[in-house]
């Protein structure tokens, strides 16, 4: 197929750009956006030598909080104005989000003046040392101090995000995802109950010798056969090619025999533990043991010493868990058979609603919208794009309408014209796209891969980048980007693409019950004309329980081929944000690792380490030991502790790596991490004395209190500062 003058193909007009057009088109067509901005080196060829990067690692309202710090530090001293990217994933991503959404307009400082934020003077998130002692309200010092005291006070305020008061509260998030199980429950489960009554009245499932069981045990004779014909058969001397055909059908098919006879016979033993179970139900001995052996688990968590390790209890757990909801969807189909033979209206009733309504929501509803998605989604929004003009008019907000409909495509559009509100790097914001089920090896075993969305073009290698004015008919907007690469509870999905959620049993539970924060999107690769919708549609088509649901609950088919993917968190597959700095074989590379490392482990660095050098051919080599970012106990002369809070502290909280990209050019990496040092504010060894879990409590708090979130931001500006002092790191900043 030939290539159309926008980058698509003959049968594609649309703005596409294929996966093997990355330099030619997609990285010329931001090179070119990026020049627009004022400042910007106009020599296309030295730009392209000479880009600065910036990246916010994943870890929730943490790294968020931070690298919101480190910002602060790097717009203070006139570094943050000189990155041409921002590469953000996860909780990075919020307050990534939360600075190209002010800086994306003009606002009004609350007294019918224009306002202008950027990226130097006008940092919104200013961190002043001292309160201007002007005694003239209006001077400049004066202004942002009041402004950046304003939205500092509001975020600090408000950084308990998923339950942030005025009618929401904890019991909106339990009620947002009760709904959501309830309607997945019903979708499947009604459908399950009434086929259940259905095989126990066929005899198919009954409590004795049923024909499931006794199929399922002529498949597994028929498996012994033909084992014991490949063992005869293996004595012959020569190998033949008919011989290794035949042992090829035999790896192939033999897997998917035993699967279905294990499905068979899992689903046979139900009426008998049915039965069983209604024989024992009333001995409160054995009520007893049951309870006894729960509690014995449980009570074995606690303790080193024959501790089940959690990537055996949670499958088992949740294998466990789905047996029982086959169970008890058996007695309740028992039930209503019985009910429905005997001529109960009311059973019959039943079996019309338990069919007809879980049909047309698996036909009508959304399921983007009826997850916690959403919920997430709008919190966070409120939290990091607030109304500018109504926060310093009104003093406090509650909604983000304005928000709510800034659109991706609107973002970063700089201009050299002064009153062009656009201004600081262009954002790359980066999420996972699952492809458990994709045919493609690499792609299956990692499980996913990187998918950017960005004011310019959104998608990735595999399935292509579309024009982000026209990818899902233009309407993707910013909040919806922010909250998908912070996706991090969903099914098939895991940091890295390694973990306890990849488990098939744990990634179906999650789907049954919907719990789940990722969201499916329209595949770059369909062309969509349309010019209305929202960022949940294209051409009047949206998930559905149908096809996309179905997909997660039994993990097959998630990949790259359908008309729509799933994406997930970014940091399941690369937690850094810097895989696409890389890619662009970006000079310079800044990069706040706020995610949660108590051990000092570096596995989010050892990862894209490893999937650069196989993915780019580029090697990232550190200059010195990562030691020096591991807190050791300070001690005299006598061996007793010399730090008066009895802190153990790191040399420094960053060190310095080379890039070996794969055309022989090179780059450098300076890594910040969440680590104590000496020198500190006293109030941060104080938390940490408070809180020993600090800098790396656990990435599930995302309700930070006042004293909590002054203590990663202030950590963030103090490391943040030393970098920005560092003459040895060699930026030419």
């Amino acid at each position: 197929m030939g290539v159309s003058e926008k980058g698509g193909t003959e049968n594609d007009p649309g703005d596409y750009i294929r996966g093997d057009d990355f330099d030619k088109k997609l990285l010329q067509a931001e090179l070119e956006h990026i020049q627009q901005r004022a400042g910007v080196e106009q020599d296309f060829a030295t730009l392209k030598k000479n880009l600065f990067g910036l990246a916010f690692s994943g870890g929730g309202i943490r790294s968020s909080t931070f690298s919101l710090g480190v910002m602060q530090a790097l717009a203070e001293k006139g570094w943050l104005k000189q990155f041409h990217y921002l590469s953000t994933v996860s909780g990075g991503g919020y307050i990534g989000a939360s600075l190209t959404w002010l800086l994306h307009r003009n606002w009004s400082d609350g007294n019918g003046k224009p306002l202008r934020f950027d990226a130097e003077q006008n940092f919104p998130y200013f961190r002043f040392h001292d309160q201007p002692k002007a005694p003239d309200k209006s001077t400049t010092e004066r202004d942002k101090y009041d402004r950046s005291k304003r939205l500092m006070r509001y975020l600090r305020q408000h950084s308990k995000y998923l339950t942030p008061g005025h009618g929401i509260s904890m019991a909106s998030l339990l009620a947002v995802i009760l709904r959501g199980a309830f309607l997945s429950l019903l979708v499947f489960g009604g459908p399950l109950v009434v086929l259940m009554g259905i095989l126990s009245l066929t005899g198919l499932l009954h409590d004795g010798m049923n024909p499931t069981l006794l199929l399922s045990g002529l498949l597994l004779a028929v498996m012994l056969v033909i084992n014991i014909y490949f063992g005869i058969r293996s004595g012959k001397k020569r190998d033949s090619d008919s011989a290794y055909a035949l042992r090829r059908q035999y790896d192939e098919y033999a897997g998917r025999l035993l699967v279905v006879t294990a499905l068979l016979a899992v689903l046979g033993t139900i009426p008998l533990a049915a039965h069983y179970l209604q024989l024992q139900i009333s001995s409160s001995v054995t009520v007893a043991g049951i309870v006894s052996s729960v509690f014995a688990i449980m009570k074995s968590q606690g303790k080193d010493e024959g501790k089940i390790p959690l990537g055996l209890l949670g499958p088992v757990a949740a294998t466990l868990l789905i047996y029982g909801i086959l169970l008890v969807s058996y007695l309740g189909g028992v039930a209503l058979a019985a009910a429905v033979v005997k001529g109960s209206f009311a059973a019959l009733f039943a079996v019309l609603l338990l069919t007809v309504i879980p049909y047309q929501l698996a036909l009508r509803a959304n399921i983007n919208h009826i997850s916690i998605h959403r919920y997430y989604r709008d919190r966070l929004m409120e939290l990091f794009m607030p109304d500018v003009n109504a926060l310093f008019h009104n003093g406090s907000l509650d909604r983000a309408d304005l928000a709510n409909n800034a659109m991706l495509s609107d973002m970063c559009q700089f201009s050299a014209d002064p009153s062009n509100p656009a201004d600081g790097p262009y954002h790359i914001i980066n999420a996972n796209m699952v492809t458990k089920g994709s045919k493609y090896m690499k792609l299956s075993a990692r499980g996913g891969d990187n998918f950017i969305f960005s004011p310019l073009y959104c998608g990735n290698a595999v399935t292509g980048w579309r024009g982000t004015k026209e990818y899902m008919a233009g309407m993707m907007s910013l909040p919806t980007a922010m909250a998908i690469s912070g996706a991090a509870a969903d099914p098939h999905g895991a940091p890295g693409g390694e973990g306890l959620l990849r488990n098939v049993s744990v990634g179906l539970l999650m789907a049954l019950f919907n719990v789940r924060l990722g969201y499916w999107a329209v595949n770059p690769r369909r062309f969509d004309h349309t010019s209305g919708g929202s960022d949940q549609t294209s051409a009047g088509c949206y998930p559905n329980w149908f096809m996309q649901g179905w997909r997660e609950l039994s993990g097959s088919r998630m990949d790259e081929k359908g008309p729509f993917v799933h994406l997930a968190d970014g940091g399941h597959f690369e937690n850094l944000a810097i895989y696409e700095l890389i890619r662009r074989r970006v000079k310079i590379i800044v990069v706040c690792d706020g995610a949660a490392d108590p051990d000092y482990s570096f596995a989010d660095f050892s990862n894209v380490v490893e999937k650069v050098r196989v993915d780019f051919g580029t090697d990232i080599i550190m200059d010195k030991s990562f030691l020096k970012m591991c807190p050791t106990p300070v001690r005299d002369e006598h061996g007793n502790l010399a730090n008066r809070y009895a802190v153990e502290t790191a040399e420094q909280g960053y060190i310095k790596g080379n890039i070996c990209y794969d055309d022989g050019s090179t780059g450098t990496l300076v890594y910040i991490k969440t680590t104590m040092t000496e020198g500190l504010p006293k109030d941060i060894y104080g938390y940490k004395n408070a809180h020993p879990d600090f800098p790396d409590e656990t990435t599930a708090d995302q309700f930070f209190d006042e004293k909590q979130f002054e203590a990663y931001r202030e950590l963030g500006y103090q490391i943040g500062l030393r970098v920005t002092e560092d003459k040895g790191l060699e930026v030419p900043f």
